[in-house]
């Protein structure tokens, strides 16, 4: 049961820094973004338009990061108390008699 928790805290942890990495990889947490477009202006001429945008990314140093390192403390404390279940399990395919 234990192993299990572990197992489902080192995805989670996994899965929070992909997101991270999938919404922009910023290392602090954004609100907005800036958008920068090209527009043609009343002249006929092209110019670029920069505007903050409200968007939020997750940042690396304040929220993806210790949010899975937490859970990946989480596991492994789960891995140390059930680490007798783990070594005394009995070997599969090693000396066993069918």
């Amino acid at each position: 049961m234990k192993v299990t928790a572990a197992l489902l805290a080192i995805a989670a942890g996994l899965d929070l820094l992909v997101w991270w990495a999938g919404a922009g990889a910023s290392w602090f947490i954004q609100d907005k973004v800036l958008r920068v477009t090209q527009v043609k202006d009343s002249f006929g001429d092209w110019t670029t338009k920069e505007e903050f945008v409200p968007k939020f990314v997750p940042g690396l140093l304040d929220f993806a990061g210790p949010g899975a390192g937490a859970l990946f403390a989480v596991a492994l404390v789960l891995l140390w108390l059930s680490r007798k279940e783990i070594l005394d399990a009995p070997d599969v395919g090693v000396g066993a008699s069918h």
